[in-house]
Protein backbone atom coordinates (compact mmCIF):
# COMPACT_ATOMS: atom_id res chain seq x y z
CA UNK A 1 0.00 0.00 0.00
CA UNK A 2 2.91 2.34 0.73
CA UNK A 3 4.13 1.76 -2.84
CA UNK A 4 0.69 2.71 -4.15
CA UNK A 5 0.82 5.98 -2.17
CA UNK A 6 4.25 6.79 -3.56
CA UNK A 7 3.03 6.18 -7.12
CA UNK A 8 0.00 8.37 -6.53
CA UNK A 9 2.10 11.18 -5.04
CA UNK A 10 4.66 10.97 -7.84
CA UNK A 11 2.00 11.00 -10.55
CA UNK A 12 0.33 14.01 -8.95
CA UNK A 13 3.59 16.01 -8.83
CA UNK A 14 4.43 15.08 -12.43
CA UNK A 15 0.97 16.14 -13.62
CA UNK A 16 1.08 19.47 -11.78
CA UNK A 17 4.60 20.20 -13.00
CA UNK A 18 3.72 19.32 -16.59
CA UNK A 19 0.66 21.56 -16.55
CA UNK A 20 2.54 24.60 -15.21
CA UNK A 21 5.45 24.00 -17.61
CA UNK A 22 3.07 23.84 -20.57
CA UNK A 23 1.29 26.97 -19.37
CA UNK A 24 4.55 28.94 -19.04
CA UNK A 25 5.58 28.04 -22.59
CA UNK A 26 2.06 28.58 -24.04
CA UNK A 27 1.72 24.87 -24.91
CA UNK A 28 -1.30 24.72 -22.65
CA UNK A 29 -3.64 27.72 -22.44
CA UNK A 30 -6.22 28.31 -19.77
CA UNK A 31 -9.29 30.46 -20.13
CA UNK A 32 -9.53 30.54 -16.34
CA UNK A 33 -8.00 32.99 -13.92
CA UNK A 34 -6.22 31.90 -10.76
CA UNK A 35 -9.25 33.03 -8.79
CA UNK A 36 -11.47 30.64 -10.77
CA UNK A 37 -9.03 27.80 -10.22
CA UNK A 38 -8.86 28.57 -6.47
CA UNK A 39 -12.63 28.03 -6.24
CA UNK A 40 -11.99 24.27 -6.70
CA UNK A 41 -10.08 23.99 -3.42
CA UNK A 42 -12.72 21.59 -1.94
CA UNK A 43 -11.70 19.05 -4.60
CA UNK A 44 -8.28 18.86 -2.96
CA UNK A 45 -9.93 18.03 0.37
CA UNK A 46 -11.92 15.26 -1.31
CA UNK A 47 -8.74 13.82 -2.80
CA UNK A 48 -7.06 14.13 0.61
CA UNK A 49 -9.89 12.14 2.14
CA UNK A 50 -9.57 9.46 -0.55
CA UNK A 51 -5.84 9.28 0.15
CA UNK A 52 -6.65 8.53 3.79
CA UNK A 53 -9.09 5.77 2.79
CA UNK A 54 -6.62 4.02 0.50
CA UNK A 55 -3.76 4.33 2.97
CA UNK A 56 -2.81 0.96 4.45
CA UNK A 57 -3.30 2.24 8.00
CA UNK A 58 -6.14 4.61 7.15
CA UNK A 59 -3.94 7.32 8.61
CA UNK A 60 -4.45 11.01 8.08
CA UNK A 61 -0.71 11.53 8.49
CA UNK A 62 0.48 10.39 5.09
CA UNK A 63 2.45 12.32 2.42
CA UNK A 64 -0.35 12.52 -0.15
CA UNK A 65 -2.93 13.89 2.30
CA UNK A 66 -0.43 16.34 3.74
CA UNK A 67 0.45 17.65 0.27
CA UNK A 68 -3.18 18.05 -0.80
CA UNK A 69 -4.19 19.80 2.42
CA UNK A 70 -1.13 22.06 2.11
CA UNK A 71 -2.40 23.12 -1.33
CA UNK A 72 -6.04 23.40 -0.22
CA UNK A 73 -5.54 25.73 2.76
CA UNK A 74 -3.94 28.72 0.95
CA UNK A 75 -6.37 28.30 -1.97
CA UNK A 76 -9.31 28.36 0.44
CA UNK A 77 -7.97 31.52 2.11
CA UNK A 78 -7.41 33.18 -1.27
CA UNK A 79 -10.89 32.17 -2.45
CA UNK A 80 -12.53 33.57 0.69
CA UNK A 81 -10.60 36.82 0.34
CA UNK A 82 -11.52 37.04 -3.35
CA UNK A 83 -15.21 36.63 -2.53
CA UNK A 84 -14.93 39.58 -0.16
CA UNK A 85 -13.13 41.60 -2.80
CA UNK A 86 -15.79 40.68 -5.39
CA UNK A 87 -18.46 41.98 -3.05
CA UNK A 88 -16.62 45.27 -2.69
CA UNK A 89 -16.04 45.47 -6.45
CA UNK A 90 -19.73 44.77 -7.05
CA UNK A 91 -20.58 47.71 -4.84
CA UNK A 92 -17.95 49.70 -6.71
CA UNK A 93 -19.61 48.87 -10.04
CA UNK A 94 -23.09 49.73 -8.79
CA UNK A 95 -22.39 52.64 -6.49
CA UNK A 96 -19.24 54.29 -7.78
CA UNK A 97 -21.31 56.80 -9.67
CA UNK A 98 -20.95 60.18 -8.06
CA UNK A 99 -24.22 61.88 -7.25
CA UNK A 100 -24.14 64.94 -9.46
CA UNK A 101 -26.64 66.62 -11.74
CA UNK A 102 -25.88 65.15 -15.15
CA UNK A 103 -27.98 67.78 -16.96
CA UNK A 104 -26.02 70.62 -15.35
CA UNK A 105 -22.74 68.88 -16.14
CA UNK A 106 -23.60 68.33 -19.81
CA UNK A 107 -24.86 71.91 -20.07
CA UNK A 108 -21.63 73.25 -18.56
CA UNK A 109 -19.52 71.18 -20.97
CA UNK A 110 -21.58 72.35 -23.97
CA UNK A 111 -21.30 75.98 -22.93
CA UNK A 112 -17.58 75.62 -22.35
CA UNK A 113 -16.97 74.03 -25.73
CA UNK A 114 -18.98 76.78 -27.40
CA UNK A 115 -17.09 79.47 -25.51
CA UNK A 116 -20.05 80.65 -23.44
CA UNK A 117 -18.16 81.11 -20.18
CA UNK A 118 -20.20 83.87 -18.61
CA UNK A 119 -23.35 81.74 -18.35
CA UNK A 120 -21.80 79.16 -16.05
CA UNK A 121 -23.10 79.27 -12.50
CA UNK A 122 -20.08 79.51 -10.23
CA UNK A 123 -22.16 79.69 -7.05
CA UNK A 124 -19.88 80.57 -4.15
CA UNK A 125 -16.88 79.00 -5.86
CA UNK A 126 -13.60 80.70 -6.73
CA UNK A 127 -13.41 81.26 -10.48
CA UNK A 128 -10.18 81.51 -12.50
CA UNK A 129 -9.43 81.70 -16.22
CA UNK A 130 -6.15 80.83 -17.93
CA UNK A 131 -4.90 80.83 -21.51
CA UNK A 132 -1.62 80.44 -23.37
CA UNK A 133 -1.41 81.63 -26.99
CA UNK A 134 -0.59 79.16 -29.74
CA UNK A 135 2.83 79.54 -31.35
CA UNK A 136 3.28 78.28 -34.91
CA UNK A 137 6.74 76.89 -34.19
CA UNK A 138 5.46 74.56 -31.45
CA UNK A 139 5.21 70.93 -32.59
CA UNK A 140 5.06 69.07 -29.26
CA UNK A 141 3.55 70.03 -25.89
CA UNK A 142 3.96 68.36 -22.53
CA UNK A 143 1.07 69.12 -20.17
CA UNK A 144 1.11 68.30 -16.48
CA UNK A 145 -2.17 68.75 -14.61
CA UNK A 146 -2.28 68.31 -10.84
CA UNK A 147 -5.37 68.70 -8.74
CA UNK A 148 -7.43 67.46 -5.86
CA UNK A 149 -11.04 66.34 -5.93
CA UNK A 150 -12.91 67.67 -8.95
CA UNK A 151 -14.79 67.03 -12.17
CA UNK A 152 -12.45 67.34 -15.15
CA UNK A 153 -13.86 68.33 -18.57
CA UNK A 154 -12.14 68.62 -21.95
CA UNK A 155 -12.82 70.79 -24.98
CA UNK A 156 -11.01 72.23 -27.98
CA UNK A 157 -9.14 75.54 -28.22
CA UNK A 158 -8.62 76.82 -31.75
CA UNK A 159 -6.77 80.05 -30.98
CA UNK A 160 -4.72 79.14 -27.91
CA UNK A 161 -2.55 76.12 -27.25
CA UNK A 162 -4.10 75.76 -23.79
CA UNK A 163 -7.06 77.24 -21.95
CA UNK A 164 -8.57 76.47 -18.57
CA UNK A 165 -11.38 77.57 -16.34
CA UNK A 166 -11.58 76.50 -12.69
CA UNK A 167 -14.49 76.66 -10.27
CA UNK A 168 -13.22 75.73 -6.80
CA UNK A 169 -14.51 75.66 -3.24
CA UNK A 170 -11.09 76.58 -1.90
CA UNK A 171 -7.56 77.03 -3.09
CA UNK A 172 -6.48 78.13 -6.54
CA UNK A 173 -4.57 76.97 -9.60
CA UNK A 174 -1.36 78.31 -11.03
CA UNK A 175 0.20 77.89 -14.46
CA UNK A 176 3.80 77.90 -15.64
CA UNK A 177 5.24 77.48 -19.12
CA UNK A 178 8.63 76.98 -20.74
CA UNK A 179 9.49 76.84 -24.43
CA UNK A 180 12.56 75.20 -25.91
CA UNK A 181 12.62 75.39 -29.71
CA UNK A 182 9.56 73.50 -30.98
CA UNK A 183 8.80 72.00 -27.55
CA UNK A 184 6.55 73.57 -24.92
CA UNK A 185 6.25 72.45 -21.31
CA UNK A 186 3.09 73.49 -19.43
CA UNK A 187 2.35 72.84 -15.74
CA UNK A 188 -1.12 73.51 -14.40
CA UNK A 189 -1.46 72.65 -10.72
CA UNK A 190 -3.25 73.60 -7.53
CA UNK A 191 -1.49 75.91 -5.08
CA UNK A 192 -3.45 74.55 -2.13
CA UNK A 193 -4.40 70.85 -1.97
CA UNK A 194 -5.66 70.83 1.61
CA UNK A 195 -9.27 70.81 0.45
CA UNK A 196 -10.17 67.16 -0.10
CA UNK A 197 -13.97 67.55 -0.22
CA UNK A 198 -15.85 66.47 -3.31
CA UNK A 199 -19.56 67.22 -3.10
CA UNK A 200 -21.65 66.63 -6.21
CA UNK A 201 -25.28 67.51 -6.66
CA UNK A 202 -25.07 71.28 -6.26
CA UNK A 203 -23.09 74.26 -7.50
CA UNK A 204 -20.46 73.91 -4.79
CA UNK A 205 -18.36 71.10 -6.23
CA UNK A 206 -14.99 71.63 -7.90
CA UNK A 207 -14.89 71.75 -11.70
CA UNK A 208 -11.90 72.02 -14.03
CA UNK A 209 -12.54 72.85 -17.71
CA UNK A 210 -9.54 72.29 -20.01
CA UNK A 211 -9.24 73.21 -23.67
CA UNK A 212 -6.40 71.95 -25.86
CA UNK A 213 -5.30 72.81 -29.39
CA UNK A 214 -5.41 69.88 -31.82
CA UNK A 215 -2.37 70.89 -33.87
CA UNK A 216 0.61 69.85 -31.69
CA UNK A 217 1.57 66.39 -30.46
CA UNK A 218 0.62 66.04 -26.79
CA UNK A 219 2.25 64.37 -23.80
CA UNK A 220 -0.30 64.54 -21.00
CA UNK A 221 0.19 63.77 -17.32
CA UNK A 222 -2.91 63.89 -15.12
CA UNK A 223 -2.61 63.65 -11.35
CA UNK A 224 -5.99 63.80 -9.63
CA UNK A 225 -6.95 62.86 -6.11
CA UNK A 226 -10.57 61.90 -6.55
CA UNK A 227 -13.48 62.75 -8.75
CA UNK A 228 -14.68 62.30 -12.30
CA UNK A 229 -12.73 62.59 -15.55
CA UNK A 230 -14.24 62.25 -19.01
CA UNK A 231 -11.84 63.02 -21.88
CA UNK A 232 -12.49 62.49 -25.58
CA UNK A 233 -8.98 62.46 -27.04
CA UNK A 234 -9.93 60.78 -30.31
CA UNK A 235 -9.17 63.89 -32.40
CA UNK A 236 -5.94 64.80 -30.58
CA UNK A 237 -2.41 63.69 -31.41
CA UNK A 238 -1.59 62.17 -28.03
CA UNK A 239 1.77 60.43 -27.80
CA UNK A 240 1.82 59.75 -24.06
CA UNK A 241 -1.00 59.74 -21.53
CA UNK A 242 -0.37 59.17 -17.84
CA UNK A 243 -3.20 59.11 -15.30
CA UNK A 244 -2.58 58.84 -11.57
CA UNK A 245 -5.56 58.83 -9.26
CA UNK A 246 -6.82 57.60 -5.92
CA UNK A 247 -10.59 57.14 -6.04
CA UNK A 248 -12.12 58.26 -9.31
CA UNK A 249 -14.36 57.45 -12.24
CA UNK A 250 -12.31 57.76 -15.42
CA UNK A 251 -13.58 57.57 -18.98
CA UNK A 252 -11.14 58.17 -21.85
CA UNK A 253 -11.63 57.79 -25.59
CA UNK A 254 -8.38 57.38 -27.53
CA UNK A 255 -7.75 58.04 -31.20
CA UNK A 256 -5.47 57.03 -34.07
CA UNK A 257 -3.71 60.29 -34.84
CA UNK A 258 -0.21 59.05 -33.96
CA UNK A 259 1.71 55.94 -34.96
CA UNK A 260 2.31 54.82 -31.38
CA UNK A 261 0.65 55.85 -28.14
CA UNK A 262 1.57 54.88 -24.59
CA UNK A 263 -1.02 55.01 -21.82
CA UNK A 264 -0.15 54.48 -18.15
CA UNK A 265 -2.89 54.30 -15.53
CA UNK A 266 -2.17 54.08 -11.79
CA UNK A 267 -5.21 53.98 -9.54
CA UNK A 268 -6.29 52.97 -6.07
CA UNK A 269 -10.04 52.37 -5.96
CA UNK A 270 -11.34 53.47 -9.34
CA UNK A 271 -13.67 52.75 -12.21
CA UNK A 272 -11.67 53.03 -15.45
CA UNK A 273 -13.18 52.89 -18.95
CA UNK A 274 -10.91 53.23 -21.99
CA UNK A 275 -12.09 53.13 -25.62
CA UNK A 276 -9.63 52.39 -28.47
CA UNK A 277 -10.23 52.40 -32.26
CA UNK A 278 -10.73 48.99 -33.90
CA UNK A 279 -8.17 49.69 -36.61
CA UNK A 280 -5.38 50.23 -34.09
CA UNK A 281 -3.42 47.32 -32.61
CA UNK A 282 -3.62 47.42 -28.83
CA UNK A 283 -1.71 45.72 -26.02
CA UNK A 284 -2.76 45.81 -22.36
CA UNK A 285 -0.51 45.02 -19.42
CA UNK A 286 -2.60 44.60 -16.29
CA UNK A 287 -1.03 44.48 -12.82
CA UNK A 288 -3.04 43.89 -9.68
CA UNK A 289 -4.75 40.64 -8.69
CA UNK A 290 -7.69 42.25 -6.90
CA UNK A 291 -9.18 43.99 -9.93
CA UNK A 292 -12.12 43.22 -12.15
CA UNK A 293 -11.39 43.55 -15.85
CA UNK A 294 -13.37 43.46 -19.07
CA UNK A 295 -11.26 43.48 -22.23
CA UNK A 296 -13.71 42.79 -25.03
CA UNK A 297 -11.95 41.99 -28.31
CA UNK A 298 -8.64 41.08 -26.65
CA UNK A 299 -7.02 37.71 -26.17
CA UNK A 300 -4.85 36.64 -23.26
CA UNK A 301 -1.16 36.28 -24.11
CA UNK A 302 1.65 35.66 -21.66
CA UNK A 303 1.16 36.56 -18.01
CA UNK A 304 -0.65 39.88 -17.48
CA UNK A 305 -0.69 40.74 -21.22
CA UNK A 306 -3.71 41.04 -23.52
CA UNK A 307 -3.61 41.89 -27.25
CA UNK A 308 -5.99 42.49 -30.12
CA UNK A 309 -5.82 40.08 -33.05
CA UNK A 310 -4.42 42.81 -35.32
CA UNK A 311 -1.68 43.88 -32.90
CA UNK A 312 1.25 42.58 -34.95
CA UNK A 313 -0.04 43.70 -38.33
CA UNK A 314 -1.52 47.10 -37.45
CA UNK A 315 0.45 50.17 -38.56
CA UNK A 316 -0.63 52.11 -35.49
CA UNK A 317 -0.42 50.76 -31.95
CA UNK A 318 -1.60 51.68 -28.47
CA UNK A 319 0.18 50.31 -25.39
CA UNK A 320 -1.87 50.43 -22.18
CA UNK A 321 -0.24 49.74 -18.81
CA UNK A 322 -2.65 49.52 -15.87
CA UNK A 323 -1.51 49.23 -12.27
CA UNK A 324 -4.38 49.28 -9.78
CA UNK A 325 -5.13 48.33 -6.24
CA UNK A 326 -8.86 47.61 -6.25
CA UNK A 327 -10.44 48.83 -9.47
CA UNK A 328 -12.86 47.99 -12.23
CA UNK A 329 -11.08 48.32 -15.58
CA UNK A 330 -12.81 48.13 -18.97
CA UNK A 331 -11.19 48.50 -22.39
CA UNK A 332 -13.55 48.58 -25.38
CA UNK A 333 -13.00 48.93 -29.11
CA UNK A 334 -15.09 51.25 -31.24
Amino acid sequence: MRKRNNIFLGALLVAIGAIFLGYNYDIIKFDYSFKQVAAFWPVLLILAGLAVLIHERKSFYNPVTALLVAFAIPLAIYNAASDGVDEIKGELENEFNFDFDNEDWESDKKEWREGIRSNMDSGDRIEQDFDLPYKNEIEKVKLKVGGGAAEFHLGESKENVFEAKTLLNAGSYQISEQTDGNFQDIEFEMKNRKNKSFNFGDNNHNEIFLMLNKKPIWQIELGIGAGDLEFDLSDYKVEDLEIKTGAAAIEVKLGDKVKEMKVDVESGVAKVNIAVPEGVGCEIKMDGALNSKDFDGFRKEENSYYRTDNFKTAEKKIFIDVSSGLSSVTVDRY
